[in-house]
């Protein structure tokens, strides 16, 4: 279920803080994941970019390159244990020279931090409170 949810860009909006917007999603040609475009806000400017899935093992792992606006790799990694699964987020990524001409580095990996913290936060309230039907 975690997989599931994570996997479809189409849910991001409703967990990460920072996306404004997620259009137009695709399938991956491999049918492996989505590739889709984002508008993002990092420490108050707004980036827009495209994102593709670059690694896709059906609910174990799941990483996503994004380009032009911000570059970054967004890895995602899903351990079942029980009745629960336990996620693991890497986000590697440049700082965007436009941002460091006005706001420190550990300004922008701070707020960056604390956002991932909320993403994660958001998505395990959100799946809890997901009704189960049976």
């Amino acid at each position: 279920m975690v997989f599931s949810f994570v996997v479809d860009p189409r849910n991001l909006p409703e967990i990460w803080p920072n996306i404004v917007e997620v259009k137009n999603v695709k399938k991956s040609k491999n049918n492996e994941g989505f590739n889709f475009n984002w508008v993002y806000k990092m420490t108050g400017e707004q980036f827009e970019g495209n994102c593709e899935t670059i690694e896709y093992r059906l609910y174990d792992r799941l990483a996503i390159k994004t380009s032009n606006g911000l570059n970054s790799t967004i890895t995602w990694s899903f351990r079942p244990t029980n009745q629960e699964t336990q996620v693991t987020l890497q986000f590697e990524y440049q700082i965007p020279a436009s941002l460091l001409k006005r706001t420190k580095e550990e300004v922008v990996t701070h707020e960056t931090e604390h956002e991932l913290d909320a993403m994660l936060q958001n998505l395990k309230t959100r799946l809890e409170l997901q009704p189960v039907y049976v």
